[in-house]
């Protein structure tokens, strides 16, 4: 299936887009409202933001203007619309991504509920995968322990199932397919393994990632398991392998993608500027797709 037609909003949702006049955003913005996925709350200066919308040919019904002085104040009032559910989704503009995050992760903003971690989940389209796959953590944390570990998994299952997989397999990645206890990748994996609620999600692993994505390496190093070679989720044990693995996909597998964070109250859009245009139109189906 393609990431496009998987994707279903299913209900009109209130973006919130502190400095949303980059063009790229912008016309990202438009699309969305024509397909009326969603409405738009700007907030920024109403008058350079009115005539950046007016010039991408947004629709003046099809969004709301909010005044900020700076940045900073833009992205307060972005997790305080989120907060009070004047809004249902975060998606970051022209603001410097260090301030935009600090605003939302803040515990001022109390959109982190107790125990639970921000993380970044990526949703591919790829042609040489049978299925559409999701990729974590491939952005936010760096050297996840185990706790982090579970906490990641959370979020991506409970993304998963949003989106209508009732119960995802997960390939827990790692070089090797033995547990070595010098190898931590390796130990969290059994663990995860053994401690996860098989009702939630179907855990494999440790797998390389050979084996997570083919059942024909799978069978060929005697690894039994009905995950191996049909993983939804491949959960990886740190931010270097993930990233690699997603800018891979992306830059040399020609992948469509999609990606969020997740585990705060709200979806946030954060796409990269080096992220194409449907990369960035994708990740916000994704986000209102999720709510």
């Amino acid at each position: 299936m393609k990431l496009d037609q998987f994707l279903k909003v299913e209900r009109k949702t209130t973006v919130a887009v502190p400095f949303p006049e980059d063009d790229a955003i912008l016309k990202t913005c438009k699309t969305a409202a024509d397909q009326d996925w969603a409405s738009f709350l700007f907030i920024g200066n109403p008058e350079t933001i009115e005539k950046a919308a007016a010039n991408t040919g947004l629709k003046p019904g099809s969004y709301k203007c909010e005044k900020a002085e700076n940045e900073t104040e833009a992205c307060a009032l972005t997790a305080r619309y989120i907060k009070e559910g004047k809004a249902q989704v975060a998606m970051k503009g022209q603001v410097h991504t260090g301030e935009f995050s600090r605003a939302l992760f803040s515990k001022d903003a109390g959109l982190l509920e107790p125990g639970r971690l921000v993380s970044h989940m990526a949703l591919c389209q790829v042609a040489s995968y049978h299925k559409l796959l999701f990729l974590t953590d491939c952005a936010i944390n760096i050297r996840p322990d185990y706790a982090d570990k579970l906490r990641i998994l959370d979020n991506a299952v409970d993304l998963a199932k949003r989106l209508g997989i009732s119960r995802p397999k997960v390939g827990l990645v790692a070089p090797v397919e033995t547990v070595n206890p010098k190898i931590d990748s390796t130990t969290d994996a059994e663990k995860l393994r053994r401690e996860y609620d098989p009702q939630k999600a179907l855990l494999g692993g440790p797998f390389g990632l050979d084996v997570a994505l083919s059942a024909e390496a799978a069978r060929i190093k005697k690894i039994e398991s009905p995950v191996a070679g049909d993983v939804d989720i491949l959960l990886f044990p740190e931010l270097n392998s993930g990233n690699a693995v997603y800018k891979t996909l992306t830059v040399l597998a020609g992948a469509t993608i999609a990606g969020l964070l997740i585990g705060l109250q709200a979806p946030v859009v954060l796409t990269s500027r080096a992220d194409n245009a449907e990369t960035k139109l994708l990740s916000l189906k994704l986000g209102l797709a999720s709510v």
